[in-house]
């Protein structure tokens, strides 16, 4: 790793480094992440000095450069991946186009393969991480909401109120953790990808009640005595820019608690003024899709950007969801050896009577060696994640070829399915 001559390559493994690095990343970003960043290094589960990397300029001293990743664990349709996300990325304005995040990026390439993470994340700038191999593929809770005009929200009539109303709501309590845990585990089994919480981490976060800059409260709906699911609401004062109320989580089970979500919200918001309400963009979620058929629109701005540093290690990790996925198709007792040409690589899968042994990565080969399917890795990773068909992606690029007889088994193995991620810091 060849650093730039006037610089020095360094890890933040003192509290004096650690503050430095988070003073760099005040300047560059502004106080209110600066504090983020403080509160992830103190409190996040299974970060290490290792992960924050930084450049000093030899001459002043002082860090011109420098990148915090932080690990969490996700989820590959109920199969543990482990991610290595790139949270804070910065370079002062003078230092740049001098190859410092190079630098940085050699040693966190090294870092991710040695640790052996089946993805890395980044939510940063366009485009730019593309030539390290990150493409937009999965949506961030924040950057996704559904935005539902509170005037949406149908008045109740006074002589005959619904019995929904009579649903309690409160602020939620230590003892709801194991609820809490259960109900947010049903919303996320209906996403292919999404973010593991651990009780450690519910912990930490209930605690600090704080969702990047925002603060939070967490509230429970208690339905005959019984707890029917639970949301967030963002603090108005830290949103009220927006003029808008923000639930950035939810999972409420019954259609009678999430209508008295919607009708508590809208008495907040009519309370402070408020005309628009935000939740989250996730289609498969009892407030979302209540929040679309009342004329809500979805507004897509942003996904994470997913690295997947070694493929062959990738798709056996997630060998039993493909077999899984044959189970009551035509494909259930398959046996057959197919190839996957991503051009950089070939990947043999050889199913016998339904299952599928290791895979293996035979090296690249030319595209009309193997004809089963042919596809550029960007592109499959797409497929990969459920984030587009492959109709969808034959159409997009001309790059992508399919074998005859073999586009039911790859849309089999490789479905299209929503992903949603939600707070997964603290």
């Amino acid at each position: 790793m060849k650093v730039p001559e006037g610089f020095e390559f360094g890890l933040a493994e003192t509290d004096a480094e650690i503050d430095e690095v988070v003073h760099f990343n005040t300047e560059i970003f502004g106080p209110a992440y600066g504090e983020f960043l403080k509160r992830l290094v103190e409190n996040l589960p299974g970060f290490k000095s290792e992960m924050n990397s930084f450049i000093r300029d030899a001459d002043s001293g002082r860090i011109v450069s420098s990148v915090v990743a932080f690990p969490s664990d996700w989820s590959y349709d109920g199969i543990i991946i482990r991610n290595l996300e790139l949270v804070f990325l910065g370079t002062a304005e003078a230092y740049r186009n001098r190859g410092l995040f190079n630098v940085l990026y050699t040693y966190l390439d090294r870092l991710i393969r040695e640790g052996e993470y089946e993805i890395s994340s980044v939510q940063g700038v366009p485009y730019f991480y593309r030539k390290y191999g990150y493409d937009l593929i999965i949506p961030t809770s924040y950057n996704c909401p559904i935005n539902l005009p509170i005037g949406n929200i149908p008045v109740l009539k006074s002589e005959s109120e619904p019995e929904f109303m009579n649903i309690a709501i409160r602020s939620a309590e230590d003892s709801d953790f194991d609820i809490l845990m259960i109900l947010l585990q049903e919303t996320n089994q209906k996403s292919l990808v999404s973010a593991v919480r651990s009780r450690e981490l519910w912990r930490i976060q209930e605690r600090l009640r704080m969702e990047i800059s925002w603060n939070f409260d967490t509230f429970v709906l208690e339905k005959n005595g019984i707890v029917d699911g639970y949301f967030r609401l963002l603090e108005y004062g830290s949103m009220s820019q927006t003029n808008s109320l923000v639930v950035p989580e939810s999972s409420i089970r019954s259609y009678d608690s999430t209508m008295r979500t919607l009708y508590f919200i809208k008495a907040l918001a009519e309370e402070k003024g408020v005309r628009t309400l935000k939740v989250p963009g996730h289609l498969s979620s009892n407030l979302g899709k209540l929040a679309l058929d009342y004329g809500g629109t979805h507004n897509l701005m942003w996904k994470h950007q997913i690295r997947v540093p070694d493929l062959t290690r990738f798709l056996n990790k997630i060998r039993p969801v493909l077999e899984k996925r044959l189970k009551g198709t035509m494909f259930e007792n398959l046996t057959k050896e197919i190839f996957l040409n991503t051009y950089r690589s070939c990947h043999r899968l050889k199913f016998v009577n339904g299952s599928l042994d290791p895979i293996e990565n035979i090296g690249a080969q030319p595209p009309n060696t193997y004809v089963e399917l042919c596809f550029p890795p960007d592109s499959f990773k797409a497929l990969m994640f459920g984030d587009s068909s492959l109709s969808e992606l034959k159409k997009q690029n001309l790059e992508i070829s399919i074998g005859r007889g073999y586009r039911e088994l790859f849309e089999t193995l490789f479905p299209t399915r929503e992903s949603f991620i939600y707070h997964y810091h603290c």
